[in-house]
């Protein structure tokens, strides 16, 4: 095998391993996405399966839900609440750290998220929403969203780090990009050091490979994070929050703590996008709620008081490519619907409770007689959190 060969089937291979840079053509943007001079880096957390916002922020007060609802898919009315004209949402028992956020002015729900497509599936939902548009039907170009809002921003762009086991769409384009779930031993790399040398050493060699100039400049990134990792010890040492809630070793506190350690790092970092999933609930919803917004809402408490206790600003957005289904199935489970919930925090959100406009639940207020409607779109959320990423 020569160097051609190895570079194309061992770096190549290593480039999807570690989901590093890939190169788009620049085009036209379809949105007027406008960029934003930030105060900390932006954030995206992305339920995979879509979320039922009707049960982690619920109108416990509508008797259209009660009747919507068994039982065991409801609790009771608690003192974490939330109040918007006239009307109230409770939060789940599991989602009591999002509202101690919220009490704190850290979080800002907004229900009734989502895409004007209707589409019921995942893929093209996620697709959508991640590539920043509202039909595949006719792209307008190669950018995923978080690519065409960092090409938009003044200065140096730095890099995009997904703190997932790959490159989400809405990095696709020009800028470099990167995805590593958890970086608590440091960066990883397939076949060890041993490996890198050889690869460091073929791209070197043979420069005009169509493929070197990608891998030499991920291995770059990858060298300049694993010195500040290491800053001057042996090897890296394991990430200890300053916070005083632990990042649970589950998703998404694994990713959210790599994003912490990177901002801790000050290496620049503007964008980040961390994957949370297991919110598809065809059936047994109350236990699995239970599980995964117990995940969610713990690391998104420790990342939150990690930033405070370092005094860094940042924005994070929480989306889901559509909701669940008004009723319930006969399961004790939620089939795909559209209007969902979204969450805005960070250091620089406005002093309100509660975003967005609630369509309401009667009949001929859903969407199809079946959906919460949506009133938002997702991309009106990312552009507001965009202007509060600013504020002082």
């Amino acid at each position: 095998m020569n160097r051609r060969q190895f570079i194309q089937s061992t770096g190549l291979t290593t480039l999807g391993y570690l989901s590093g840079i890939q190169q788009f053509a620049l085009a036209q943007t379809p949105t007027a996405m406008k960029s934003a001079t930030q105060n900390g880096p932006f954030i995206i957390l992305f339920l995979r399966g879509g979320a039922d916002g009707l049960s982690i922020l619920s109108p416990l007060d509508d008797s259209n839900f009660i009747a919507a609802r068994p039982p065991q898919m409801l609790f009771e009315q608690n003192s974490m609440v939330v109040s918007s004209g006239g009307m109230k949402w409770y939060w789940h028992p599991s989602a009591a750290p999002l509202a101690q956020l919220m009490e704190s002015k850290r979080l800002v729900p907004w229900h009734a998220v989502g895409l004007s497509n209707e589409t019921r599936s995942h893929f093209e939902a996620q697709e959508m929403m991640e590539r920043g548009v509202e039909s595949l039907q006719s792209l307008p170009d190669n950018l995923g969203i978080v690519s065409r809002i960092a090409s938009l921003s003044s200065g140096d762009k730095g890099f995009l780090f997904a703190g997932s086991n790959s490159l989400p769409r809405a990095f696709q384009g020009n800028i470099p990009s990167m995805a590593i779930k958890d970086l608590q031993n440091g960066v990883p790399f397939p076949g060890g050091p041993d490996q890198l040398k050889i690869i460091e050493s073929l791209v070197t060699a043979d420069r005009n490979h169509p493929a070197a100039k990608s891998i030499q400049d991920t291995l770059e990134y990858l060298n300049k994070i694993q010195r500040v990792l290491i800053n001057g010890e042996k090897r890296v040492k394991p990430y200890e929050s300053l916070g005083q809630t632990s990042y649970p070793n589950t998703d998404p506190g694994i990713g959210l703590r790599s994003v912490a350690r990177l901002i801790q790092a000050n290496i620049g970092l503007q964008y980040a996008w961390v994957d949370h999933g297991g919110w598809d609930m065809h059936e047994g919803q109350p236990q699995r709620m239970n599980q995964v917004l117990n995940q969610l809402s713990q690391g998104l408490l420790a990342f939150d008081q990690d930033m405070q206790a370092q005094n860094k600003k940042y924005t994070l957005v929480v989306l889901t490519e559509f909701g669940r289904r008004f009723r319930s199935n006969n399961s004790n489970g939620t089939d795909h619907g559209h209007g969902g919930l979204a969450m805005v925090l960070g250091s620089q959100i406005p002093k309100i409770q509660m975003m967005g406009k609630w369509p309401g639940l009667n009949d001929a207020d859903l969407d199809r007689g079946v959906d919460l409607a949506v009133t938002t779109a997702y991309s009106d959320v990312i552009q507001e959190a965009l202007n509060w990423s600013r504020l002082n």
